[in-house]
């Protein structure tokens, strides 16, 4: 996020619209200069709990109490501004914003920039330890993968603050070795920032690497209330009692359709390893779908319970039970893990018909891959491909006329 501040001159400087940063350093203490804006009569929290006073450090001796209003009240609202001269120190001063989020856009925009060849140095002016956390439950959230092992919460934050608020920035990170995972979040509590962000910084250098950005997986819980499915009903959501007993004992298979085409195996092993362990995924993002096996029902069930319906990378999957080992062939389609229940032969596998309840439009889905198979080289070799991971050796050959299907379409079964 940028601001052009051309009114004064001599202070433009802020026009390259450098990346911001939370945090202060240098003079700053925290203890100390709470206790200042206190004693200077600062309300420094808003009702919720949540700061709105800045503290600015490492200015200029000629900076004025009106300059500074002047500067921060571009950003939002102010309530109070006051600047402190420290005979043991630079001056600072200490701003108190009308709300939270144009206390913390400053704080993005201001820290680090230059005035008058001094580096500003702005931080919440809060008691160590007693900000208060802010509830981002309701904000758009960003995956950030393919992160260098060196990338800290600092740094993505910095990264992604150019583009709006960044209401949380995090680096997942192994409980026991503390290593990252290669992968985090960043939020915002403003969609089309969120969107921006992701637009501009997928396939941007952070680190040593260049990183990928989608949208972040959304439970169904956190999505508004009465979701309507694609006909314009109410989408009945099933508790986890009736999806555990919708298969066998042995049945440890998930089916996830509607996978978005740029995923890859490790994003949906990070999604729903925290389900339970996982032992095997097959990954068909071409065909738009996976497979994941885990190690009991009571994990599959509880990933169908959580994620039907969740938002995956900017898509909404479907998730159902897949088929279970005594069930399935093993040279089968998806190595065998096959959907089963009631939602068999529904979860967007185009050319799978299980019988005679494949419907006319996963039939026409089916042709229309087919014909691509022949027409297009690189669904050609895609294809072949996927037959080789299947176990099918070659696929079929002998090209039916451009628009007509085979006398005798293969099925797979």
């Amino acid at each position: 996020m940028a601001f052009a501040y051309t009114s004064y001159a001599g202070y433009n400087s802020f026009a390259n619209g450098e990346d911001g940063a939370t945090g202060g350093s240098g003079a700053y203490n925290p203890r100390y200069h709470f206790q200042a804006a206190q004693n200077a009569g600062f309300n420094l929290q808003n009702d919720d709990g949540q700061p709105k006073v800045l503290y600015v450090g490492n200015l200029d001796t000629s900076v004025t109490e009106e300059f500074v209003a002047t500067l921060f009240s571009q950003i939002g609202r102010l309530v109070k501004t006051k600047v402190i001269f420290d005979t043991t120190s630079d001056p600072y001063a200490f701003v108190e914003f009308a709300d939270h989020n144009s206390a913390t856009q400053a704080l993005q925009a201001m820290n680090k920039r230059m005035l008058l060849n001094k580096e500003m140095k702005v931080n919440w002016a809060t008691q160590p330890g007693t900000q208060a956390k802010v509830d981002t439950s309701r904000h758009f959230h960003v995956f950030v993968g393919d992160l260098s092992p060196e990338v800290d919460n600092k740094q993505l934050r910095e990264s992604f603050a150019p583009f709006g608020e960044v209401s949380d920035a995090k680096v997942i990170r192994d409980l026991q070795t503390t290593k990252s995972k290669g992968y985090g979040f960043v939020s915002y509590p403003k969609r089309e920032e969120a969107e921006r962000a992701i637009e501009q910084m997928n396939g941007q250098w952070l680190g040593r690497r260049t990183i990928r950005t989608n949208w972040a997986t959304r439970k169904p819980s956190d999505m508004p209330e009465n979701p309507r499915g694609p006909q314009g009903g109410h989408h009945h959501r099933n508790t986890y009692d009736e999806i555990y007993n919708q298969a066998g004992p042995d049945n440890t298979s998930v089916y996830i359709g509607n996978i978005p085409p740029s995923s890859t195996d490790d994003d949906v092993r990070n999604i729903f390893k925290r389900f339970g362990t996982v032992l095997d995924i097959r990954h068909f993002k071409v065909q738009g779908y996976s497979f994941v096996k885990f190690d009991s029902k009571e994990s599959a069930a509880k990933a169908i319970y959580e994620m039907n319906g969740a938002e995956f990378m900017g898509q909404n999957i479907r998730c159902s039970w897949g088929k279970a080992d005594s069930q399935r062939p093993h040279n089968g389609p998806g190595g065998g893990y096959g959907p089963a229940g009631p939602e068999a032969g529904h979860g967007g596998m185009p050319g799978y018909p299980y019988g005679a309840a494949a419907s006319a439009q996963q039939q026409q889905q089916y042709w229309h891959y087919y014909q691509q198979y022949y027409n297009n080289p690189a669904v050609q070799q895609q294809w072949q491909a996927y037959y080789a991971q299947a176990g099918r050796g070659a696929p079929p050959a002998g090209a039916p006329p451009a628009g007509v299907p085979p006398a005798n379409p293969v099925k797979y079964e």
